[in-house]
């Protein structure tokens, strides 16, 4: 049995082909339902399930290759509220129409017409669900799918029609088999062929724009466009179209042009959308058309397999918003926090999501920083090919030791993996790391060698031969060492920072700070990847705040100049210190909340 066939079955009789599997695979909150079980779930709209039977029936692949990936019912309803809740005045004017850009199934829309029948009826307007419907546009590339989504809202206006009260209103529906008006349903591209959806919409003004529209990463092979489609996209949107930007976000864009001067709009999004580089265009250009007002953030178990958020945009408040309102939960019913304004630009909205996973707000209460980590210092990382180069000239070294630590012989330059960097210390010699698929217990590399070879790929190697801070890869805090000596080389992908404005004790004062790791793992909340841990790279490290105060900053310096040989360590009780040091030099309100944040790390 085709798709279509199975929805036209539950739609029309209200039960499901004798053929399809138990409701429990067709409903995420089902468990355990008999394999015969053809009734809907006791409770369950009609109009709910269809989405989902249509999705479940679908290959695996398709799903994939074409974003379908329906949202739940409760989800769509909540986030329709919250957009409708921050719009000032009248939540959904005379004249105007709902437009869901990629409607799929049809849940959203459905979800629409549910809240505009319970409001007309808070407030006691006289409506009829067709008229509802007849309110409702919704675009999308797939006609099977708008099959789906017509059918939905069908099965919604019976049902709702045959609420007690409303018996008449039944009795005509089923006479006629569906009211005159109808919802605006058009197979379109919504983003490459804006005259066809601009004709959908028939010069009604928009109120509402909400939606899901399809997660297509450009990274990947299957959801990556074809060069006609990307040529298309780039000419209309021109510079806000990186190589990496994901679909979703070029819906958002596309939001802002088509909704009313008072509308508002409410797009789930991938997370990748609040930090990623090649998004920056459209987060910048979004915010200088429509205030962001509220933000939802989920936590896992959407059927993308990505995490996700949905911006509400606009509401038009007399002042301006100061802070804007994070919500969680599958139905948006949670409160998370409240996000300064000040604390979002268009580099990164990871501060959303930092709110929603209990991260602390920082607000500075006094002065402002003293610049940016990467004025004052260089951050440079290998690649591939340099890390082969380094691989070819490795060899173990015969260790001597100092003070009872290992030394670097004369001569050589000591190899780092991100492995051998803990906070304030280089752990070369006394800790083996892998290194080309082998085990190695201190491996270095001939200066004479190195300086021998004239590839572009020692060039860079040699370059790191200078008082410099070693910085891991991926951490739970930010991990940097330094080699006030310059006698090590950072294999990729251990990021090496050398100061040329600072000196080496304040540029490790700053990156030992709560406030650098804080800071790094908002940005990576963004991008989906900060609750593993901190992903640096030389971009997020050189973007990190100065301090605000000097004197603070000037001391944690002092204190770490003496232990900034490779291999020195540095006492907890010393490393604590700094860290109290560099937060009151941050000048932000609640220290004791950072602090306790960052230990618990």
């Amino acid at each position: 049995m085709s798709p279509l066939s199975a929805v036209a079955t539950l739609a029309v009789h209200g039960r499901a082909p004798s053929e399809l599997p138990s409701w429990c695979d067709v409903t995420d909150h089902l468990a355990g339902g008999a394999a015969a079980a053809l009734d809907p779930p006791p409770g369950a709209a009609i109009c709910d399930l269809l989405g989902p039977l249509y999705e479940l029936m679908l290959a695996d692949a398709v799903r994939r290759s074409a974003g379908v990936h329906f949202t739940s019912p409760a989800l769509a309803s909540g986030l329709v509220a919250l957009a409708a809740s921050i719009r000032v005045g009248e939540r959904f004017r005379t004249g105007e129409v709902v437009l869901d850009p990629a409607c799929g199934a049809g849940a959203f829309l459905v979800a629409t017409a549910r809240y505009l029948w319970a409001e007309a009826g808070t407030d006691g307007r006289s409506t009829s669900a067709g008229g509802i419907l007849s309110r409702l546009v919704g675009a999308d590339l797939d006609p099977d799918v708008l099959v789906v989504a017509r059918a939905a809202l069908a099965r919604w206006a019976l049902d709702e029609a045959d609420a007690p009260g409303h018996d008449e209103a039944v009795g005509r529906a089923r006479a006629s088999g569906l009211s005159s008006d109808e919802p605006t349903l058009v197979c379109c591209d919504a983003l490459t062929q804006p005259d066809v959806l601009a004709r959908a919409i028939g010069g009604a003004p928009v109120g509402w724009v909400v939606g899901n529209p399809p997660f297509l990463a450009q990274l990947r092979a299957g959801t990556r466009h074809d060069a006609r489609r990307r040529s298309s996209l780039t000419e209309r949107f021109g510079a806000e179209v990186g190589a990496y930007t994901d679909t979703a976000a070029l819906f958002l864009l596309a939001a802002t042009e088509l909704v009313a001067d008072t509308g508002v709009v409410c797009l789930i999004q991938p997370r990748s959308v609040l930090a990623a580089r090649d998004a920056a265009g459209v987060r910048q250009t979004v915010t200088k058309r429509m205030p962001l007002a509220a933000a939802w953030v989920g936590d896992g178990g959407f059927g993308a397999a990505v995490e996700v958020w949905a911006p509400v945009l606009g509401g038009f408040a007399a002042a301006p918003v100061g802070e804007v309102p994070v919500r969680g939960g599958s139905t948006v019913e949670m409160e998370l926090g409240m996000v300064p304004v000040g604390a979002l630009s268009s580099e990164s909205w990871g501060a959303l999501v930092a709110a929603a996973e209990g991260l602390p707000a920082v607000r500075r209460t006094s002065g402002t920083p003293l610049g940016r980590l990467g004025e004052v210092v260089r951050f440079s990382a290998g690649f591939r090919d340099e890390y082969y180069a380094m691989l070819e000239l490795a060899q173990e070294a015969t260790l001597t030791e100092r003070e009872g630590r290992p030394e670097v012989p004369a001569g050589f330059a000591a190899l780092v993996s991100s492995g051998l960097i803990d906070p304030g210390v280089c752990r070369w010699g006394g800790k083996s790391m892998r290194f080309g698929k082998r085990r190695w217990e201190s491996p270095v590399v001939d200066l004479g060698a190195l300086a021998a070879d004239d590839a572009p790929t020692t060039a860079w190697a040699k370059r790191q031969l200078v008082p410099k801070v070693l910085v891991a890869s991926q951490t739970r805090v930010i991990e940097a060492a330094p080699d006030g000596q310059g006698r090590a080389i950072g294999l990729t992908p251990v990021i090496a920072g050398v100061p040329k404005g600072i000196t080496l004790g304040h540029l490790l004062a700053v990156l030992c700070s709560p406030l650098s790791t804080l800071s790094l793992v908002s940005a990576m909340a963004g991008s989906g990847m900060g609750r593993a841990g901190v992903r640096v790279s030389t971009r997020a490290l050189g973007d990190l705040d100065l301090p605000v105060h000097q004197g603070p900053w000037d001391e944690a310096a002092g204190l770490l100049a003496g232990r900034c040989d490779l291999g020195d360590g540095i006492e907890s009780a010393t490393l604590t210190w700094v860290h109290e040091l560099m937060v009151a030099a941050s000048g932000v309100d609640d220290p004791d909340g950072v602090l306790s944040w960052f230990r618990e790390r």
